[in-house]
């Protein structure tokens, strides 16, 4: 018989979820349960262990109540009856002390789970021995980047089902937390979900990097495939972040060294113009933010414009002759032929980054989930081409992507160039789609003695369609950001607000403290703080969310609309809290403020509003009634 309090329980949570703008998609609390956590490698000598104490003081007072660190077993185990559990014991009392609970990662010994027949040893009696004191146990940290292991899937499966048994015959109350899947591009997580994962599981697990909005298409891709396979499992987020690291070799040189040089060479001077940079809060594509432009553009150019692409239609080459098109290889189909058109009518256009338009899409996360690949079959239409022959049948030699040089040209009158490694793989352009009356000018070019491709220069168009020219650098994973601290606090309160409007239950920031042995190895500066405990803005990002957006508030209710974003809760105070923000396009935005609401910025700082104007951008702003 159906016990029809639990009925009518269920049918309040449905209607509640349904009341939550759409978007929730996991099976959630109502009111946010001890939703904050954050890495830190409190289990590892060396790391932050000897310093244990301080940082979950630090992370108690800024409202966090979790941390998630591994439980190497080499730390703790010799062999599987070999124990000494004392580092585990030492963190577990540290917690006890300021009230924060610990998501330890399970690892191995010597083997790999499946291969290791004293597996269950290990985990029995880590189970005993924490018994009550650890409740969430992570198997494997992003088992899906381990290479060369065949069927993996399979293979993890068969170790998760393991591991459930065993701390489920130890107690009902252990819960068991998916490994931290690595994004969510990949088909991975659907391959798990084939060998019957989720039967082995209790919590959802994943990981990104990705830029807060970008987080969407992950949300949406789970929520399918638990459809799908017909089940429904709470949903944590276990690392999420950005890096502040400096760049060992920065592309910022693109804009304010090569650019302007690449532009003198087709009698065009930026202190005499109008730059342009598409920026189209519509769709969310975007070349370059505020910051950039002020930092790369507006020093050099007469003007600056951002350019939506209602604008681009029509767009006078006159009055803006330069034009950033793309940072990166993605780039909406649907508006390229207005692109083409501006070159056509006499335009410059820059494509500053990798093979452009190689992917249909107006966010990066977009092309990796849509697979929408174009590869270069534009590239005719603009008279591109990309070097197609790359093997020499004299010396048998084939140019690969990291060629043993990179030059400038010989008559170069700018300083800027790349190393061209693993990391910034070569991409080569050639003039073998160009017209009668179109000149290529290689500006840096890579190759060998025999072989060389142009990875910067120069489209000069002058044909019987196309009378522009592009400005083009091939530079894989170039995209200088002016101030990463900066940067890394704005995105802070994006993630956690979209997280929970979604339906996580927990988020976890990587990590606490940037260890910062080496300044650009980005490992090292994921923190929240520095290695000295001074802190950073994310710091303070992070306390202020924390304060508007405490444990125990109701699930922000999110809006979407001409993507601005609008997350609504209510604290324990009964408080009620909005938070704003335009992550693609900085406007002047019209909202009716309470005359008893404060508008905050997203440091905390109070923001004074003339009448009800206020201006959005990519930093949360957040109005409290």
């Amino acid at each position: 018989m159906i016990n029809m309090r639990v009925l009518i329980a269920a049918l309040i949570l449905i209607l509640y979820q349904a009341e939550v703008a759409g978007q929730v998609l996991f099976p959630c609390t109502q009111t946010l349960q001890n939703p904050y956590g954050v890495c830190t490698h409190v289990t590892r000598k060396g790391w932050d262990y000897e310093i244990r104490d301080r940082e979950m003081h630090a992370l108690q007072e800024i409202g966090v109540g979790w941390v998630r660190s591994d439980l190497d077993f080499g730390t703790v185990f010799r062999n599987p009856i070999d124990f000494v559990p004392e580092v585990y014991e030492n963190v577990l009392n540290s917690a006890d002390k300021t009230e924060l609970q610990l998501l330890g990662i399970l690892t191995w010994l010597h083997k790999y789970p499946w291969d290791d027949p004293y597996y269950h040893v290990f985990i029995d009696t880590l189970a005993f021995q924490f018994n009550g004191r650890i409740r969430y146990w992570e198997f494997l940290n992003e088992v899906n980047l381990m290479k060369g292991i065949r069927d993996l899937p399979e293979k993890y499966v068969k170790s998760l089902k393991v591991v459930h048994e065993r701390l489920k015959d130890r107690s009902p109350q252990n819960q068991v937390v998916l490994s931290g899947l690595a994004e969510m591009q990949s088909n991975f997580y659907e391959e798990l979900c084939k060998h019957g994962a989720q039967s082995y599981y209790d919590v959802m697990n994943f990981h990104s990097y990705f830029s807060p909005e970008e987080l969407i298409p992950c949300f949406e891709k789970i929520g399918r495939l638990m459809e799908h396979y017909d089940f429904r499992k709470p949903v944590w987020l276990t690392e999420c972040g950005m890096s502040t690291n400096t760049d060992s070799e920065s592309s910022e040189g693109f804009y304010t060294d090569f650019l302007p040089a690449a532009l003198r060479r087709i009698g065009i001077y930026e202190k005499q113009i109008t730059v342009g940079y598409l920026q189209d809060r519509a769709t969310g594509y975007s070349t370059l933010n505020d910051a950039q432009v002020a930092t790369y553009l507006k020093p050099k150019a007469r003007y600056v414009v951002s350019v939506d692409f209602r604008h681009l239609r029509g767009l006078n080459p006159m009055r803006v002759p330069v034009l950033i098109a793309t940072t990166d290889e993605y780039f909406p189909l649907d508006y390229f032929p207005l692109l083409v058109d501006f070159v056509k009518r006499g335009g410059t256009i820059v494509l500053a980054g990798g093979m452009p338009f190689y992917y249909n899409s107006s966010l990066p996360s977009k092309a990796w989930f849509e697979l929408h690949m174009l590869r270069t079959k534009l590239y005719p239409i603009l008279h591109m081409s990309p070097l197609i022959n790359r093997y020499d049948s004299i010396t048998t030699e084939y140019l690969t992507d990291i060629p043993p040089f990179v030059d400038r040209c010989a008559d170069a009158d700018f300083e800027y160039e790349w190393s061209i490694n693993a990391a910034h793989p070569a991409r080569y352009l050639s003039a073998e789609s160009l017209h009668p009356g179109d000149s290529l000018i290689t500006l840096i070019s890579a190759g060998t003695e025999r072989i060389k491709g142009a990875v910067a220069g120069i489209y000069k168009l002058n044909s019987d369609d196309l009378t522009g020219n592009i400005v083009f650098q091939t530079r894989m994973y170039g995209h200088p950001i002016p101030d990463k601290e900066a940067e890394q606090a704005r995105r802070i309160a994006r993630i956690y607000l979209l997280a929970f409007a979604y339906g996580v239950d927990r988020v976890f920031w990587y990590n606490f403290r940037s260890r910062e042995d080496n300044m650009s190895n980005p490992e090292d500066c994921f923190g929240l703080i520095h290695s000295d405990f001074s802190e950073k803005p994310s710091m303070q990002a992070y306390r202020t969310l924390t304060r508007f957006c405490p444990d125990g508030s109701t699930r922000p209710r999110l809006t979407q609309n001409d993507n601005i974003f609008h997350a609504q809760w209510t604290m324990p105070d009964k408080h009620v809290v909005h938070a704003i923000w335009s992550p693609y396009q900085t406007i002047n935005y019209s909202y009716k403020i309470s005359p008893h609401a404060t508008v905050y910025n997203h440091l905390g700082q109070v923001i004074q509003c003339v009448g009800n104007k206020i201006k959005l951008s990519d930093g949360v702003l957040y109005i409290v009634e």
